[in-house]
Order: structure tokens, then C-alpha cells, then sequence
């Protein structure tokens, strides 16, 4: 019969030198996520604590603009202080965030008997337009009536003259939409942007394109589908007088930084690019 008296030992050990460590990381319940707007965005996480009973008595959440300083506990950006709570889902209260802007966060947990994990994961969260003023694109269609069934494409071509070290390209679209790059279609999402009321409001979509641009010439398309903006048959809507519709229509951003600095153009066809 082999022993066993090693094996309880090093499970006993492990049970009580285990520590509050953290996990799963998500700011808007999103892991790592692009494009927030929120000014006070919700932070979570969980608790990585296999002891019995296990419970978080406190905890800390860092931010900063640095990962490196955020590593060794430091953020320039928000620093709570040591919070005596076991809540795992708290607002954002640090500095106001500036758009466009990317974030490295972690938060330290602190046990049931007071000891601090060992293991906190940086994630991070990168901020959207946050204001409508810093959306400068431009409404494009093929101006035709809205009862064309024909699907438009739209095209823009444009030169990077550098390595592309982040891109992002944001959208709103009246309706449906496609976006590609080089040929690329861009995300596996379908039926985006989520409805809305149109005479009130217009949702925009945030994508990383860093990966589909390239040194020199490049196209960006997007194909338009009428949505809920252009429904059909559009005799059953008329009855109120206060829908908003029309035919598909969008706007498009991107950001480029190359490697070196970030240059800004304004170009035509609701396009402004920074490269």
C-alpha cells in the first residue's frame, strides 16, 4: 500500500497557504475591451481562492497609462485605497477619462484572514469617442429613394507611408452594415449596429483593424443594408407619422498610429484617418 501521509500533508499545506488571488478581469463586463464611453465604467472580477469558505475581505483597483507602473502598484490615473468590502463589481472613480485613450488596470484582494493575493493580472480597457464632438465623419449614401433594393458598396483607398502600431475604425450606420479592409471582411459580428431609435439616437461600432493595414496603398469598403432604418415593406409603418427612415447610410473613422507619432487627416467621403 503506498503512503499517503505526503500527499495529506502537502493538500493541508496548500489549503492554508493559499491566497486571495484575482481573475477574469472586465471592465462593461467585457474582457479587454475597446471603444468605452462610459464615463464611470464598471469594473469586475473574481476571486482565485481554492480554501475552504473562501471570501475577499478587501481590495484595491489601480489604474494607470503606464502597464509597467501599474505592475508594481502604482497609477497615476486612479488609486483607491485599501476598500473593506468583499464587493467584486465597482464603478470607475479615478481621474476623468480622456477619449481615445487606452487603460491598464488590476485589482489587490485581500482574504478572509487579511492576506494579500500574490497574483494580480493586468487587464486593460481602451475609451471610445466619449463625446459626440469628437466624432468629425460625415453622413454618406448613394442618395437614391428609399425604395431601391439594391445593396450599395461603398470604397476609399488610402496610403499608410509607415508601420501601423494601432488602428481602430469606428462606424455608424443607419441600417446594416459589412466593413472591410484590403479585401478583409472585419469582425464575425452580424446585424450590427443594435436598433435604435434613429430620430433620437445613432450607435457606432468599434473595431481593431491593426492587423488588416499594411505599409502603402490600402482600401477601406463597407456594404450598407437597409435595417430597421428602411424597413420593407415600408406601407405597414406609415401609420406613424413620427418613424424616422430613409435610405442606408454611415460614417466611418478610423485612427492610425504609426510608429513614430500620430498624424491627423481630414479626408473626403466621411473618412478621417490618422496616420
Amino acid at each position: 500500500m503506498k503512503p499517503t501521509i505526503p500527499l495529506l500533508i502537502a493538500l493541508f499545506l496548500y489549503t492554508f497557504t493559499a491566497f486571495a488571488d484575482t481573475k477574469d478581469l472586465q471592465c462593461e463586463h467585457l474582457t479587454n475591451p475597446i471603444g468605452i464611453d462610459a464615463t464611470n465604467p464598471r469594473l469586475s472580477w473574481r476571486l482565485d481562492d481554492p480554501s475552504v469558505n473562501a471570501r475577499q475581505s478587501a481590495y484595491k483597483i489601480i489604474v494607470g497609462l503606464d502597464s509597467l507602473q501599474v505592475l508594481k502598484g502604482i497609477g497615476n490615473i486612479w488609486q483607491s485605497e485599501k476598500i473593506l468590502s468583499n464587493e467584486q463589481l465597482v464603478l470607475y472613480k479615478g481621474k476623468a477619462l480622456k477619449p481615445f485613450t487606452k487603460y491598464f488596470w488590476k485589482v489587490l484582494t485581500w482574504d478572509k484572514n487579511g492576506k494579500i493575493g500574490t497574483k494580480a493580472p493586468i487587464s486593460t480597457f481602451e475609451t471610445g469617442m466619449m463625446q459626440s464632438k469628437n466624432w468629425q465623419g460625415s453622413w454618406i449614401s448613394d442618395s437614391r429613394d428609399v425604395q431601391n433594393k439594391v445593396a450599395p458598396y461603398f470604397r476609399k483607398t488610402f496610403s499608410v507611408s509607415k508601420k501601423v502600431v494601432s488602428a481602430r475604425a469606428y462606424i455608424a450606420v443607419a441600417g446594416l452594415y459589412e466593413l472591410s479592409i484590403n479585401g478583409q471582411k472585419i469582425s464575425n459580428h452580424r446585424l450590427d449596429p443594435m436598433y435604435t431609435r434613429f430620430d433620437r439616437r445613432t450607435l457606432y461600432v468599434t473595431h481593431d483593424i491593426t492587423q488588416q493595414l499594411q505599409e502603402g496603398k490600402n482600401a477601406v469598403g463597407v456594404l450598407l443594408g437597409n435595417g430597421w432604418y428602411n424597413p420593407m415593406p415600408i406601407k405597414l409603418f406609415q401609420r406613424w407619422k413620427n418613424l424616422c427612415f430613409g435610405p442606408a447610410t454611415d460614417q466611418r473613422i478610423l485612427n492610425l498610429q504609426v510608429a513614430d507619432r500620430v498624424h491627423r487627416m481630414r479626408a473626403l467621403y466621411g473618412l478621417r484617418a490618422h496616420f
